[in-house]
């Protein structure tokens, strides 16, 4: 009787230090590690898209699940705000439908079993039409193309001048943008009648209609260097 006693008793305590050493030779699971290369010297930005880059150094000892970028208006956003989903573990995400003149807050992630892990927050502005001058091309219904360049003031006033014939129609007008739609208005005057120019931002192009004594007609514009 005693025998089968000190048997049982070795037997589980063998067990016991079997288990014991299985679960202490298991690597514990971390968060994964990510960085970005992005800086305020090389972020490309537009007035509506930013491009993070992103890297995941480290995958804490898992798979991971998924990595990209979150963003937001707000300070430190999570994965519950807007995020991309990339498929490498270095990557550039390009962030779109961003609105012009706005202060975006952005944050690399990574995440695998043990959890998600993020960057460090960075924050970029998208372009501001403040102080630019943009090639505006006018297409008219008879076929007419006229071109004009038109100068965007801070103070939300504008200037338009015609290269072809410098200072011959030159005119003022106004302009604001809510959200990424533009709404410009050339002043009459004798020599050019009423303009209401609107559209929309996407990337360093705007394009839209414009109205007059004619109708309303179609417009482009693209950024000078």
């Amino acid at each position: 009787m005693k025998k089968i006693i000190f048997k049982t008793i070795v037997c589980v305590s063998f067990v016991a230090a079997l288990t014991g050493c299985s679960s202490d030779d298991e690597p514990e699971i971390q968060a994964p590690t990510v960085t970005s290369e992005t800086t305020l010297e090389n972020v490309e930005i537009t007035y509506t898209t930013i491009e993070i880059q992103g890297k995941v150094s480290s995958d804490g000892g898992s798979e991971i699940i998924s990595r990209g970028v979150c963003w937001s208006s707000s300070q430190n956003p999570t994965v519950d705000d807007n995020k991309t989903t990339e498929a490498s573990n270095t990557f550039t995400s390009t962030i779109e439908n961003l609105d012009a003149n706005t202060t975006y807050y952005f944050r690399v992630y990574a995440t695998n079993s043990g959890g998600t892990s993020y960057g460090t927050q960075q924050s970029f502005n998208t372009s501001s039409l403040d102080g630019t001058m943009w090639d505006f091309e006018l297409v008219y219904n008879n076929g007419q193309i006229s071109h004009g360049d038109v100068t965007f003031y801070p103070n939300g006033t504008t200037l338009y001048d015609e290269p072809s014939d410098p200072g011959t129609y030159t005119s003022y007008g106004t302009w604001s943008l809510t959200g990424n739609t533009l709404t410009y208005i050339l002043d009459s005057s004798s020599t050019n009648p009423y303009y209401e120019f609107t559209g929309a931002i996407t990337g360093q192009t705007m394009s839209g209609t414009f109205t007059h004594y004619n109708g309303t007609q179609n417009w482009s514009a693209t950024e000078y260097p």
